[in-house]
């Protein structure tokens, strides 16, 4: 039987990674869409006054939408700091060491890929310190 404690930290986690989610997989989609765009626009060798303006307003929509995945990466990184983390002693300490690698599966899993973009959560949690040491965000752009 699992310990109440890490069962209730591993849900939190897990609906914070949903709601990240959630908020990122509509600008990832919208980001490969500009990207496609771009692509389409930067065949052209020579391209007109009007297709290098049109590449730097996509190119100025595509910073705007990764700013916002930049607070989604913040807002996930608040929702895990809020959760409290099984103590030992409190909690059983052969549930707390499965930690880490549930946390390494389930980040994985929750990654967003759409052709050309790809978005995924980075936490890193100390739990022999019991301290979240690193929570962000990667985000990819192949051309």
């Amino acid at each position: 039987m699992s310990d109440i404690a890490v069962e209730n930290y591993k849900k939190g986690v897990a609906a914070a990674l949903d709601r990240w989610e959630r908020k990122v997989e509509p600008v990832a989609a919208q980001i490969e869409k500009i990207n496609l765009a771009l692509k389409d626009l930067q065949k052209n060798k020579d391209p007109s006054a009007e297709d290098k303006k049109k590449m730097e307003t996509l190119k100025a929509a595509r910073d705007q939408l990764k700013k916002k995945l930049e607070t989604y990466g913040v807002e996930l990184k608040t929702d895990v700091m809020l959760l409290d983390l099984p103590q030992k002693g409190k909690a059983d300490e052969k549930e707390i060491l499965k930690l880490p690698g549930w946390l390494k599966d389930i980040v994985k899993k929750k990654g967003v890929s759409l052709g050309t973009v790809t978005v995924s959560p980075d936490l890193d949690i100390d739990f022999k310190a019991l301290k979240v040491k690193k929570v962000g965000l990667t985000i990819e752009f192949e051309f």
